[in-house]
């Protein structure tokens, strides 16, 4: 074997191993439901944004997505939400009931165990990567 190709091989080994040492950047697909907990009056289904004291979860409000050392993995604007039934267990017999405003979010992360989705306002939501299942969004509760 010549040393040229000793050479290369040890670089190509080098590069591989320099990828694996920084985490690699793989993308994790997550797929995230907020949950608004404002018991709004609303129609079911229809198009929403929080209302008080959760005004800031609307379409175009600013997100982002960081590291548990503050490092930003990405960033973006919120979807409009959907209204859902705040208690489904009631039949509440009218069109207008109490609901629930759900914002869905698909997002292709970089490979980390750990996350946090921060919103204009309120707390941090943090959640990890071992709870992100390829078949459902994991939900998220707006505090």
């Amino acid at each position: 074997m010549s040393v040229r190709t000793i050479a290369r091989r040890c670089l190509a080994g080098a590069a591989l191993a320099a990828l694996a040492a920084c985490g690699g950047d793989e993308g994790v697909d997550a797929r995230l439901r907020l949950v608004v907990p404002d018991h709004n009056i609303r129609e079911e289904g229809v198009e929403c944004a929080g209302a008080r004291p959760f005004g800031y979860v609307r379409a175009g409000a600013p997100f982002t997505v960081e590291a548990p050392d503050g490092t930003v993995l990405t960033e973006g604007e919120l979807p409009a939400g959907r209204a859902e039934n705040a208690d489904p267990s009631i039949d509440w017999g009218t069109e207008r009931i109490p609901t629930v405003c759900v914002l869905e979010l698909e997002l292709d992360l970089p490979e980390r165990q750990r996350y946090r989705l921060r919103l204009p306002e309120g707390r941090p939501l943090e959640f990890e990567r071992a709870h992100l299942a390829a078949d459902e969004p994991l939900q998220l509760l707006v505090q």
